[in-house]
Parts: C-alpha cells; sequence; structure tokens
C-alpha cells in the first residue's frame, strides 16, 4: 500500500484465484467425462446381460407354448369323445391324453439380470427409454401369466383331478411320464361313466378357456422377449 501496488496485487490474486476455478472445473469435467465412459461400459454390459437371458427366456417361453398347445389339443380330444360309446373310447390311449391334457410345467422366466438392475439401482444406466419401458412391460406380463398359471392349476386340483380319480388309474396315466411308480393297476377303472358325465363336459369346457387365457398370456410374453432380443442385440457387438 505504501507504494500504491494494491491493483497489481489485487489482479495477481484475481488471476491466481482464475487459474484455481479453471482448474477445478477441468477436474470436474475430467471426472464427469471418464464417470460417463465407465456408465456406457456398464450400460453395454447389462445390456449385453440381458440379451443372453432373454435368450434363455425365449427357449423356455416357447417351450411353454408348445406344451399349452399340447395340453389344449389333448383336452379338445377328450372333449369330442364325450358321449362316446365304450367301443368307440376303447380305440383311443385315454390315459396318454388325460396325461397330456394335464401339463405340469410353469413358465419360470430367467430374472436375474433385471433384479440386479433394480436392486442396484442401475435402471438410470440405460439410455433407452424404449428399453426401459420393455423391461417394466416384462415385470407386468410375468405377474399376468402367475395370475392365469394359478387359475388353471387350481381348477385343475380342485376339479378336473377329483372327478376323474373316482374312473380311472392315476398310476396307469402317470405310466406316460415314466415315473418309477406308475405301472399297471390291479384295481378296476371304467371310463364309460366318465365320458358321460356332463359335469366332467362342462369342467373340461372351462378347463380349456383357462388354457387358453394361459396361453394368450405366454405369446404376450413371448412377443415382449423378441422385442427385448431385438432391442438389444446391438450391445451384444
Amino acid at each position: 500500500m505504501e507504494t500504491r501496488k494494491t491493483s497489481k496485487y489485487f489482479k495477481y490474486a484475481i488471476g491466481e484465484i482464475i487459474l484455481v476455478m479453471i482448474g477445478i472445473l477441468l477436474a470436474l469435467q475430467v471426472n464427469s467425462w471418464n464417470q460417463m465412459r465407465l456408465d456406457r461400459i456398464e450400460e453395454k454390459t447389462i445390456l449385453s446381460n440381458l440379451h443372453s437371458e432373454f435368450q434363455e427366456n425365449k427357449i423356455l417361453s416357447t417351450q411353454n407354448i408348445n406344451l399349452m398347445k399340447g395340453a389344449m389339443k389333448a383336452n379338445k380330444d377328450l372333449m369330442a369323445l364325450m358321449g362316446s360309446s365304450g367301443d368307440e373310447l376303447q380305440k383311443h390311449n385315454l390315459d396318454s391324453l388325460f396325461y397330456s391334457s394335464l401339463p405340469a410345467a410353469q413358465f419360470t422366466a430367467s430374472e436375474q439380470s433385471i433384479s440386479n438392475i433394480i436392486q442396484g439401482g442401475r435402471m438410470n444406466i440405460i439410455r433407452n427409454q424404449e428399453i426401459k419401458k420393455l423391461l417394466y412391460q416384462w415385470q407386468a406380463q410375468l405377474d399376468a401369466v402367475e395370475i392365469r398359471e394359478r387359475a388353471l392349476d387350481n381348477w385343475s386340483y380342485q376339479q378336473i383331478l377329483p372327478i376323474m380319480s373316482k374312473y380311472i388309474s392315476f398310476k396307469e396315466m402317470d405310466a406316460n411320464g415314466n415315473y418309477d411308480w406308475a405301472g399297471k393297476s390291479k384295481l378296476k377303472k371304467t371310463y364309460d361313466p366318465l365320458f358321460q358325465s356332463l359335469e366332467y363336459e362342462n369342467l373340461l369346457d372351462n378347463f380349456l378357456f383357462l388354457h387358453l387365457n394361459n396361453l394368450q398370456e405366454i405369446e404376450k410374453a413371448n412377443i415382449i422377449i423378441t422385442q427385448i432380443l431385438d432391442i438389444t442385440k446391438p450391445y451384444t457387438k
């Protein structure tokens, strides 16, 4: 102050502050750029994992669709035999039809990658909004499939199997599944009353309706799987 160099020192101080600020901004920019680079690497890994997982789900859904179609065909064949004579019934392998009409498999999709994304809070890493939309649709569709499967199972165990158990041998029916406890029964069985029962015909009718509902929901899930596979394929390269 004595030598009147105050303005010179102020300019020097301001210059130092500006340099420090520029350094901080550059460091932040570099850090932001590096984080974006890491996010893009993680995004590619996430979407590649999703693609692999949904390839597996495609196989599972296709198998389940074929199983449901086979069950529907068996139930339609049984429905066509309602009211048939004993001679006509003997021309058919009824145990095989009964076995095919009661599919035990459920659509258990692989969800490990999606669970990791959601539980890890990494959904924001995915920039493609369409992929996010499909993933949410997928989870909602799985819930719909589960509801239909539960209705089908309940009808099978609570309605179909009880009336069948009065007339047929489950032991002989299960021989179609190669179970070690299955085989020829020493007890008498009679198909005729079952195929003359209006109650069984009505139960079959609703069973087919529930099968159709279940099949439709699985087919919707299969469509979403295909869409996810298509949109994530570029990230596997």
